[in-house]
């Protein structure tokens, strides 16, 4: 698959992505709350989680599937 993710792009996406999954797992835990109106905060916590390792799946493959149909690229060329 064709890299499209840049430096700066992986390096926002990682740090982001860590920070989320650490984020759903200490409110799953129930160190705080990520619940909000109807939404339970287990529900919230999983999908906080589910972005962050999706961010953190990308960054790490430098690919970005939504990327693709927009044809954004923000790598260096450099693969």
């Amino acid at each position: 698959m064709v890299r499209n993710v840049g430096t700066l792009d992986r390096t926002v996406r990682l740090a982001l992505g860590a920070l989320l999954v650490v984020g759903g797992v200490g409110s799953y835990a129930g160190l705080f709350s990520l619940g909000f109106g109807p939404v339970p905060a287990a529900l919230g916590a999983v999908f906080v989680a589910a972005v962050g390792v999706i961010l953190l799946v990308t960054g790490f493959r430098r690919t970005c599937p939504l990327y693709l149909p927009f044809g954004i690229d923000t790598s260096d060329g450099r693969n």
